[in-house]
């Protein structure tokens, strides 16, 4: 084996954090900002995953900002919640 591939194997565990993501909850799993503007990744309890904008809505919540490491949603019946980027 080379040492660029037990390098390679060794990021992946590294990079891996085991229990990082309640995978029975929506989640946001990543924020980026575009030439299009800030948006953000979130899975939704069954697996699917959607990238989102402020003023979307995805998986029964509207978007209504998006932050460096958090993003604001709505519900249905004019709840917020906070979700955040899992810890490393």
């Amino acid at each position: 084996m080379s040492d660029d591939t037990a390098n390679a194997g060794l990021a992946g565990v590294n990079a891996t954090v085991a229990d990082a993501l309640a995978l029975n909850a929506l989640a946001v799993i990543g924020v980026m900002d575009a030439h299009d503007g800030a948006s953000a990744l979130l899975r939704s309890s069954r697996g699917q995953i959607a990238r989102v904008h402020v003023g979307d809505e995805a998986f029964g919540v509207r978007i209504t900002a998006i932050g460096a490491d958090q993003i604001l949603l709505t519900d249905r019946w004019g709840r917020t919640q906070t979700l955040a980027l899992p810890q490393s």
